[in-house]
């Protein structure tokens, strides 16, 4: 037979109440026994702060010379760096002249290398858009004609002309974009 909830309450109702035991004093006493004297406390969290200070500075080391390293300039880097050679440097226009002569105009960034080359005997000379490029070099090859390696003017965009002239007259007419 299953007891109703009144029967319940009732017969708890019943039992005697017992005063808890005082754990208060026991407690504390314990809490007094195991702590360190004053002296030995301040030692204690001193410590504690000096360690963190240790960390704290080594933290602001560290993030200094990230930062230091991320804020040199690209320059330092692109300094150690070899020169790709100009046989290498991407080819943008290659125009051949049957029986006169070739033409062949690489690039690598802002700079341009032209290759002129004439079949017959003749002299050989190259031509460019001056409003837009300027001669910066002269490259001789054993194994090769001359190269004329010309920059970009600063600001100039659009196409510019390049031409190859043999024996003084007009061969090869090639237009190349130069921003």
């Amino acid at each position: 037979m299953a007891l109703s909830d009144d029967d319940l309450v009732r017969q708890l109702e019943s039992v005697p109440q017992v005063e808890p035991p005082d754990m208060r004093l026991a407690v504390m006493s314990r809490i007094r026994q195991s702590s360190l004297p004053a002296g030995e406390r301040g030692a204690k969290r001193q410590g504690r702060v000096l360690i963190g200070l240790a960390w704290a500075a080594a933290i602001v080391i560290v993030a200094g010379i990230a930062l230091q390293r991320v804020s040199l300039p690209w320059e330092h880097t692109a300094a150690t760096l070899a020169p790709l050679p100009v046989d290498q440097w991407p080819v943008v226009a290659r125009v051949n002249a049957p029986d006169e002569g070739r033409l062949t105009v690489r690039r690598n960034g802002d700079r341009f290398a032209i290759q002129p080359v004439a079949y017959t005997g003749e002299s050989v000379s190259v031509a460019w858009d001056q409003k837009k490029l300027v001669m910066s070099d002269v490259v001789s090859d054993v194994k090769g004609p001359e190269v004329v390696i010309l920059q970009r003017k600063e600001g100039a965009s659009g196409s510019a002309v390049i031409q190859l002239n043999v024996g003084g007259r007009e061969v090869i007419r090639t237009s190349i974009a130069v921003q």
